[in-house]
């Protein structure tokens, strides 16, 4: 069972490394694993797998970090801590990533247990650390694949240009 609930989306990831960034890549698994689970697990309604704690905690602090991405990468400011360059636009979109994702697990636990709890909201939203554990692995996934398909990139540029390299000097 457990093979058929991480291996549609692992395989999603993989061929999704190709075209997709890692935020990007990590939302298609989520949204596979979701749906594979909502199949499996035989919910009432097809779009059942929508509402889902997944959703508040990964996806959509995934969709906000993408697009801060986009808009705060931009920025020319720079912080030097020790020997290491930062972006603040990085930092500044990472704290609107927690910025999101922490409100919406406060409101998720809010609503499933009928009490505030501000600091311990996971507890709230899971059962155990252990539905912690797909979202992780689906993040090593799309760090692992976004390495690969830049290396990949290189290896092919770098392939094709000695190609047409000896084809201009072999009087083609």
């Amino acid at each position: 069972m457990l093979l058929l609930i991480y291996i549609p989306p692992i395989f999603a990831g993989i061929i999704g490394r190709r075209y997709l960034g890692r935020l990007a890549n990590f939302i298609l698994m989520m949204v596979v694993f979701q749906f594979d689970m909502a199949i499996l697990l035989g919910g009432s309604s097809p779009l059942a797998f929508i509402f889902t704690p997944y959703t508040v905690i990964c996806i959509i602090p995934a969709v906000v970090g993408m697009i801060g991405g986009k808009y705060l990468s931009e920025s020319k400011y720079i912080i030097a801590v020790g020997s290491r360059y930062f972006h603040l636009g990085n930092i500044v979109n990472a704290i609107v990533i927690i910025a999101v994702f922490w409100p919406g697990g406060v409101l998720w636990a809010y609503e499933s247990r009928g009490q505030f709890m501000p600091l311990s909201f996971l507890t709230g939203i899971f059962v155990s650390a252990g539905f912690l554990f797909p979202p992780l692995v689906f993040i090593i996934v799309a760090i692992v694949a976004y390495r690969l398909r830049l290396r990949w990139y290189v290896t092919e540029e770098a392939g094709t240009y000695s190609i047409r390299d000896h084809m201009n000097h072999s009087g083609h």
